[in-house]
């Protein structure tokens, strides 16, 4: 889940920031959402054979299982599914652009 934050935090000067710099701080801000979805998905987990709840994951192992299946999947990136999550990303965006 993603932290609340402070209503009354001052906002970023974008304006002493390149434009990398902020897609860079994008990037990870995104990352470390889905990172995080990931690991909620973890401690919820429950099936026939396998349940979060009952195994008593903690955080600290449900944030180790996420980095394991991120490392994971980015051993077995191909072709495939570059091509399809470019797809998807690119329609994602054109369909937020005004």
């Amino acid at each position: 889940m993603r932290p609340h934050r402070d209503d009354h935090l001052p906002a970023m000067a974008y304006g002493s920031m390149s434009l990398e710099q902020i897609q860079e701080g994008v990037s990870a801000e995104a990352v470390s959402y889905a990172a995080g979805l990931l690991v909620e998905a973890i401690r919820n987990y429950d099936s026939k054979e396998f349940s979060s709840v009952r195994q008593k994951i903690t955080l600290s192992e449900a944030q180790m299982i996420a980095a394991n299946v991120i490392a994971h999947a980015s051993a077995r990136l191909d072709d495939a599914t570059m091509q399809d999550q470019l797809a998807r990303v690119r329609k994602a965006i054109r369909e937020v652009k005004p």
